[in-house]
Parts: structure tokens; sequence; C-alpha cells
């Protein structure tokens, strides 16, 4: 994501930002992402402007009872004291990924497969948060900040429930997808130096997917036995059908 130069905001905008930095228990980084802003730019305006970031307890913990996460990150994310937070947590009883650990037995009680992922996805993900929400009814939280957390522990929930061997598969066709687009170039381009620079730059990217590929099927440990191996076939010179034969070979052989 590009942001635009510090120089280049209004002070309208600045005390748009500041309104809603104070007005919200959210996160530097979140605020940051919200008006496009870097967060280096966001904690200077704070810095320089002595804003107060809004502190509310109940958005802490809800963060933190929807997340696998430690009172340290914790600290940083809501810019409170780490031992602020350690005594609201004995306090309150509160208990780390409770409603994390709650939803996903209670609502993701089947891994997703290749068979039902459609669906799944379809089905599942508005359940996930509407329990979500439902868990999060007894704390005082302002709605933006509700949505926020709900957003980000849903799609970490989503994702635990894909086995590795689905989303092994999903690298791997992207970047045989991310091939057969760079083949279509190179039969539609021309000579002209502005279209090799383009097929250059999309060769070397499809070069980084296949690596990225062959890392996740094999192990980073692997892959440099399996390079060295003079039987081992180059994996951009395969087609399709090969491709998927050694993805399907390869995840047949493990225990994910």
């Amino acid at each position: 994501m590009e942001y635009k130069k510090s120089k280049e905001y209004t002070s309208d905008f600045r005390k748009k930002v500041q309104v809603f930095y104070e007005s919200h228990c959210l996160s530097q980084a979140q605020v940051a992402q919200k008006f496009n802003i870097s967060r280096y730019t966001l904690i200077k305006w704070i810095q320089a402007g002595e804003w107060k970031a809004k502190n509310n307890k109940d958005s802490v913990r809800a963060y933190y009872e929807t997340h696998h996460i430690s009172f340290r990150e914790l600290s940083g994310m809501f810019n409170v004291t780490e031992a602020t937070i350690k005594k609201w947590a004995k306090e309150g009883n509160w208990q780390e990924a409770k409603v994390f650990d709650k939803v996903e037995q209670e609502v993701l009680k089947d891994k997703i497969t290749e068979k039902n992922i459609g669906l799944f996805l379809d089905t599942k993900k508005d359940e996930v948060k509407q329990s979500l929400r439902e868990s999060l009814e007894g704390l005082d939280l302002d709605p933006i900040v509700l949505e926020c957390i709900v957003e980000t522990s849903s799609d970490e929930l989503l994702l635990k429930a894909m086995n590795t061997a689905y989303i092994k598969k999903q690298i791997l066709f992207c970047a045989i997808v991310a091939r057969g687009e760079l083949i279509k170039m190179l039969k539609l381009g021309s000579y002209e130096p502005k279209d090799m620079a383009a097929i250059i730059v999309a060769a070397e990217k499809v070069s980084k997917l296949f690596i990225d590929a062959g890392v996740s099927l094999f192990g980073k440990e692997q892959i440099q036995v399996r390079e060295e191996n003079s039987q081992q076939k180059d994996f951009t010179k395969l087609n399709m059908n090969e491709l998927m034969a050694l993805a399907n070979a390869n995840v047949e052989n493990k225990d994910f």
C-alpha cells in the first residue's frame, strides 16, 4: 500500500484523524489503515499534538479473548502499559482466546476440505461473525471497534479451519495460473523494450511463486536436496497436469 507524504495532508484531514483516534478505542495500526496513512506518520501527529487515545478496558478485553495474543503485543496495540493490562486481566478473570476457542468448537466443528470449501465459506463466515458478536454482547464496545475485532478474529478462525493440504494446493494453483498468464504475455507481446521489461518482471514474479510453492510442498530443507537431484524436474517447465499430479502425490504421501 502506498501512502501520501505528510506534507500533502491538510489540517482538516489531520483534525478528522485526531477526532476519530480520540473517540474510538482502536490500535494505532487500525487507525492508520482506516485513513490510508503510515503508522509512522500517525505516531508523529500523536506525539506532536499530544493526542489522547480512548482507553476502553472492555475493548482490550474483547481483543484479548478473541485472539491468541500476549499481554506485550496487546500493550503495543492499544497503547496501554503491560502492567495495567495484567492487572485488568487478573481482576476481571480474563482468559486468552476464550471466545475464539468457544466459537471454533461450536461453529467450526469440521475442517475445510476441497469438496466443501465453497459451501463452507459461504455459510460459515457470517455464522462465525454472528457468534463472535453474541459472545461479546456483555462488553461496552464501540460498534466500529466491535466490527474490527470480529473481522480479524473470524479471518483467523477460518484460516485455522483450512487443512494444510488444501492451503498448499491453492499456493500451487496460484503459481500455475500465473505461469499461464506469463505464457499469454509471451505469445502476445512484441519485442519493444517496454513489453520486454514487463515480461521480465512478470517472469521473475512467477519464478518466485514456484519457489514458494516448492518450499510449501517440500519444506526448506528438502527443496535444496530435490534441486540437486538430477532427476528432479524444473517446476517452471512442467505442464499443468504434471504439476497437479506432483501436488496430489506429495499431499497423499504426507500426514497433514
